[in-house]
């Protein structure tokens, strides 16, 4: 069976590939070369690109428009980049829709701020449709076929669920798996809409119950709207010739009661003419008495007020004084840290004068060096001569007699060096072993002093800002008490002065007023209605009092409350109060109100049954003590509400002041184990820096004796060569005296030249050493000396900001010091001030009491004369109020059966439907009626009229959604039959696909090793499309192992194979490999090289091979170089073989 096969790539603007470049993909092996970042891998990015990528860190780039050339110094930057790869379709193996042509021509466009746009032979197709058509063809985008840098890698550290796209690719079911998934997104999405529709539908039957279920009730609304509009015009008419009687009579008894009215109108009217003027002088003498009362109120909580105030400046010059005093404590902490930041500057300095002081040695340091290198040449020399001679000893045997002197020298040389060995070793041994373990020590110990110093510190500034918050919130408390304390003070005046005024008198009985509790808001009716008749007894022998009479049993106009129900009080008064009606509106009752009744409105307008009106107006003295008593009994709440609040205040008093106290115990506490902590952490720092210089120079002593360890071991091993051969020498040579003495100087002078050389390379390498540790100690001085004078800095600004602080806080402490002093002015005048109040409160007391007694006996001559003329007025007034009541009846009547019916009461019959307009009902019973069918109408609760047209729309649309549920139902239904289709032949696919590449895989691994055996096993799951693959190995001469657990070479190699193993059971029409043959060696290189090879004789695959290798360059069938000779511009280059190499070494 063909296959889709890629011919060239066309790249224009992408990337470095600014120029259009045509990259031709020939059959067999093409090599890929040139120098690092000239741009080898965008070919490879420009293959994946143009298949569909579309993960912009794929393409190494932030977002998808950074694969657009951006333009270098030279050239500008394109606003567009597009990549067009041809496929040879000759085989026909495209799918359907792009089948008719032998090529494609698949092109990839990408234009700044629009995105990328895709087309195959010129036509616009969606990106889903490129990438399908190139996983049919078992490659794209994501294909382990263009394995990229570092991919290898990423195999062999996948998971083996990632690891199972390769064998999917291998099966060829990559477009089948996208298929299988896009499926499954439309089966959710269509089982989603079934479900959106049986709510819909279900939705759509609740709603057609429910509008058949209205419909109903909309037909028994009418029935019930029809019977109440016939019962309403029967009301009316009735109530309509009723209206007309009573104005007939009316009219009749107004004309008999108007002569009666003028005889005693006149007295009575002058009585209550003294009376009112009376009353008018008595509303500034109770003015005055109350602003005298709320004066002195006002001059008490002022003077609470100004002993709250000294005994808070009092306080304010403790709290400053103590302030004072820990300013100075600290500045005098501060000051002790600056002179011991001093002394250390001081001592640094000393120390790093005298390091400095001995200069450069760095001439010194190469004249030792040179003296040692001169020493060690002579040594060499000497030795060699001595190595010769000893040869020539060594092989004539003549000469034992001096082969036996060279012997016995040869052990005493080698008993000296191991005496030298010996006590060298002493010498190492006896010093100290534990400077790692002292240094950590001086280390932590500097560090846990430092961190306890920083620690203290930052527990004094939190205990000093705790301190500053606990005085604040002490400060607030102490303002809060006095607050309430005034406000209790002012509630205290205020209920003094009204309980004298209200409770005042010298009366020998008790009046109605003070007996009378009112609610809220009815005090204006209440002195209204009754006026002075609240000022009688109750009871007793007064001379004006109430002794009480039976309950009328007449009741008061509909919708008239009444007074009785509002007030509480004596029994006396109970027939009084049952008579007056309240009602918002007393004109449109005063119609019906029987003999001895009146109605008032809450804002004290009264009508009485006789026809006495009393507009209201301004209040009386009267209100105004009913409003008093209600204010008393109001504050009786507010003063136990103020005395909680001072309870309160008090408490949360005292414990900011225990808090304010521990807060202060707490600073100084703090402040107290600083000084200690900074010597220690001073002690610290010198100590460790002591440690550092010993250290320093112990190292030096160590290493001199290390090396010279290290310099007489390999001389007793020389010694013991020399010995050696000596011996040999003596027992098989013969002696050759004339040689013995010649070999005794040589030694001797090589004795004196390595004595020489050690000596002057250990005053060398101690010289060199001592530099190094002086140059160390100079930098950590420095460092010491910074850290100081950043400490001293700190200490300075420290100290001028305390001192700063102080000398405001001495000017506050001084301010705050003659305040005390004023407070005895303000204390006398305000005794002056208090004294005048409580006598001009006294006085008005005086002068409104006279007043009372006055208006009281003029009342009380009005009220008689008024009750001569009552009878009359009443009976006046209320003839007159029947007939104005009766037109305003008819006239209201016949604008409610204008607005009730729409029509005029004349027209009242036609309205009347089935009903008699003689029919034997009262207006109680129709009303009645009435009520039951508005009852019947309101359970019916809100009515759809509309519901009958609703529920045939509704039946119509169910219709319509049970027709599109079934066909939904199918499509799911064919859905999943495709599904578990898919499901079948990608598992059948994957399982063979698994056993063609394991077989393949197996192979590979043995050409590539040369030997060994290798497998892949599904692991995970059952199901081998969720199932991971793994991958074990057995290297020739290893154990069997999982890939992850091979070396790194093992691994490349070994993932190879498997990628290989894929080609062979299903070959993508190319494959890139981006410098796969990095991490393999020359040989492992020749072993991939001929796999290739092999892959390229067994498939149709065309290969890809960018590299840096010589050994895979050779054996490439073409080479293309890729060059930037144009910074930031890619030039793509056919490359001649022998070339090759060149290209590599320009990197």
């Amino acid at each position: 069976m063909g296959s889709l096969v890629f011919d060239k790539i066309n790249l224009t603007g992408f990337k470095s590939f600014v120029e259009p470049t045509d990259f031709i993909i020939e059959p067999g092996l093409t090599g890929v070369v040139g120098p690092n970042g000239c741009g080898k891998s965008n070919l490879l990015e420009a293959l994946r690109w143009v298949m569909g990528a579309n993960s912009a860190k794929a393409m190494r780039g932030a977002q998808m428009e950074d694969v657009i050339f951006s333009g270098t110094r030279q050239r500008q930057g394109r606003n567009q980049a597009h990549v067009t790869l041809t496929i040879d379709n000759s085989a026909r193996v495209a799918p359907a829709a792009f089948n008719d042509s032998e090529q494609l021509e698949v092109m990839r466009v990408i234009t700044k701020g629009k995105g990328s746009t895709y087309k195959v032979n010129g036509k616009t197709v969606r990106a889903k449709d490129v990438q399908l058509l190139f996983a049919d063809a078992s490659t794209g985008a994501n294909s382990p076929a263009l394995v990229r840098q570092n991919q290898i890698s990423e195999l062999i550290s996948a998971k083996p669920a990632n690891r199972r796209r390769v064998l999917e690719e291998a099966a060829g079911i990559s477009g089948l798996h996208s298929r299988r998934h896009e499926a499954e997104l439309r089966l959710r999405a269509a089982e989603n809409n079934l479900d959106r529709l049986q709510d819909i539908v279900a939705q759509i039957e609740s709603q057609l119950l429910s509008l058949r279920r209205q419909s109903r009730q909309a037909s028994r609304y009418k029935r019930l709207a029809g019977e109440i509009h016939e019962y309403k015009a029967l009301l009316w008419r009735k109530r309509w010739v009723a209206a007309l009687d009573t104005l007939s009579g009316a009219t009749d008894a107004l004309r008999a009661c108007e002569a009666n009215v003028q005889d005693t109108a006149l007295k009575a009217t002058e009585a209550q003419r003294l009376a009112a003027d009376l009353s008018g002088t008595l509303k500034p003498k109770q003015e005055e008495q109350l602003i005298a009362a709320a004066v002195l109120a006002r001059l008490n909580a002022a003077k609470e007020s100004l002993e709250a105030d000294e005994q808070a400046a009092t306080s304010e010059v403790r709290k400053l004084k103590a302030q004072i005093e820990q300013l100075s404590a600290d500045i005098e902490r501060e000051s002790g840290i600056l002179v011991d930041a001093q002394t250390a500057e001081a001592r640094l300095k000393i120390e790093y004068d005298n390091l400095a002081a001995v200069g450069d040695q760095s001439a010194t340091l190469d004249a030792a060096q040179d003296e040692a290198e001169v020493a060690l040449r002579l040594r060499n020399q000497i030795e060699a001569d001595m190595s010769e001679l000893t040869t020539l000893i060594a092989g004539q045997t003549a000469r034992a007699e001096s082969a036996a002197r060279e012997l016995d020298q040869s052990e005493r040389r080698l008993s000296g060096r191991l005496r030298e060995l010996e006590d060298a070793q002493s010498k190492l041994a006896s010093m100290s072993s534990d400077s790692g373990a002292s240094a950590n020590l001086f280390t932590a110990s500097a560090k846990d002093a430092l961190t306890a110093l920083e620690a203290a510190k930052s527990a004094e500034r939190d205990a000093a800002a705790r301190r500053n918050e606990a005085e604040e919130a002490d400060q607030v408390a102490r303002e809060a008490l006095s607050d309430a304390k005034s406000a209790l003070g002012v509630l205290t005046s205020e209920r003094s002065a009204l309980d004298r005024i209200v409770n005042r008198g010298s009366r020998d009985h008790a009046t109605a007023l003070s007996q009378i509790t009112v609610q809220k808001g009815y005090e204006q009716a209440l002195a209204a209605a009754l006026g002075e008749d609240l000022e009688a007894g109750v009871g007793g022998s007064a001379t004006l009092r109430w002794t009480g009479a039976a309950e009328a049993s007449q009741s008061l106009p509909s919708g008239a409350t009444p007074l009785s129900h509002l007030v509480s009080g004596p029994a006396e008064l109970v027939a009084r109060l049952g008579q007056i009606g309240v009602t918002d509106s007393a004109v449109d009752l005063a119609s019906q109100l029987k003999p001895g009744q009146r109605l008032v409105t809450r804002g004290g307008h009264v009508i009485r049954w006789d026809g006495f009106v009393m507009e209201a107006g301004a209040e009386t003295a009267a209100s105004v003590r009913l409003k008093q008593q209600g204010r008393l009994q109001d504050m009786v709440a507010e003063i136990d509400a103020a005395e909680d609040a001072v309870t309160q205040a008090q408490t949360a008093f005292e414990r900011a002041r225990d808090r304010r106290n521990a807060a202060k115990d707490r600073a100084a506490t703090a402040r107290a184990v600083l000084p200690e902590l900074e010597r220690k952490e001073r002690a610290a720092q010198a100590a460790f820096a002591q440690y550092e210089t010993d250290v320093a120079r112990e190292t030096a002593q160590k290493r001199s004796l290390e090396e010279r360890i290290e310099r007489l071991q390999s001389e007793i091993t020389e010694l013991r060569q020399q010995r050696d051969a000596a011996k040999s020498a003596v027992d098989g040579a013969d002696r050759d005296e004339t040689l013995g003495p010649k070999r005794e100087a040589l030694s001797e002078r090589l004795f004196a030249a390595r004595a020489d050389a050690d000596e002057k390379n250990t005053t060398y390498r101690s010289l060199r050493n001592a530099i190094d540790a002086r140059t160390t100690r100079l930098k950590a001085v420095e460092s010491e000396r910074s850290d100081w004078n950043r400490r001293q800095s700190q200490a300075t600004d420290r100290v001028a900001t305390l001192q700063g602080r102080r000398d405001a806080t001495e000017m506050n402490y001084q301010a705050a010091t003659e305040g005390p002093d004023k407070f005895e002015d303000r204390r006398r005048a305000l005794f002056a001030q208090l004294g005048d109040a409580e006598a001009r409160r006294k006085t008005a007391a005086d002068s409104l009491a006279g007043a009372e007694t006055a208006l009281r006996e003029a009342e009380i001559n009005a009220r008689d004369l008024e009750r001569l003329a009552g009878e009359a007025r009443e009976a006046r007034a209320g003839a007159d109020a029947r007939l104005i009541a009766a037109k305003e009846r008819i006239g209201e009547t016949k604008a409610r059966i204008n607005e009730t019916l729409q029509c005029e009461p004349s027209e009242l019959s036609e309205h009347l439907g089935e009903l008699s307009p003689e029919l034997a009902l009262s207006e109680n019973d129709i009303e009645r009626k009435l009520e039951r069918l508005a009852s019947e109408r309101e359970k019916l609760g809100s009515v759809n009229l509309r519901a009958d047209e609703e529920a045939v729309e509704q039946e119509e649309t169910l219709n319509t959604m049970v027709t599109e549920r079934e066909d939904l139902i199918k499509a799911i239904a064919r859905l999943r039959e495709g599904i578990d289709e898919l499901n079948t032949e990608g598992r059948q696919r994957l399982l063979e696909a698994f056993d063609v590449v394991n077989g393949h895989f197996a192979k590979l691994f043995v050409t590539l090793f040369g030997g060994g055996e290798a497998w892949l096993s599904l692991t995970e799951s059952d199901d081998p499309l969720e199932a991971g693959l793994e991958v074990f190995a057995r290297p020739p001469g290893k154990t069997l192992k999982p890939m992850s657990l091979l070396s790194g070479g093992e691994q490349a190699l070994t993932a190879t194979a498997l990628i290989f193993a894929v080609f062979l059971s299903n070959p993508a029409p190319v494959c890139v490999l981006d410098e796969v043959d990095a991490p393999l060696d020359d040989y492992n290189v020749g072993r991939y090289c001929d796999v290739l090879d092999e892959m390229k004789r067994l498939t149709n695959t065309k290969f890809i091979a960018i590299t840096h290798n010589p050994v895979t360059m050779s054996r490439m069938d073409r080479l293309f170089g890729v060059t930037m000779a144009e910074q930031g511009v890619s030039q793509l280059l056919s490359v001649e073989l022998a070339r090759a190499e060149e290209l590599v070494a320009a990197e």
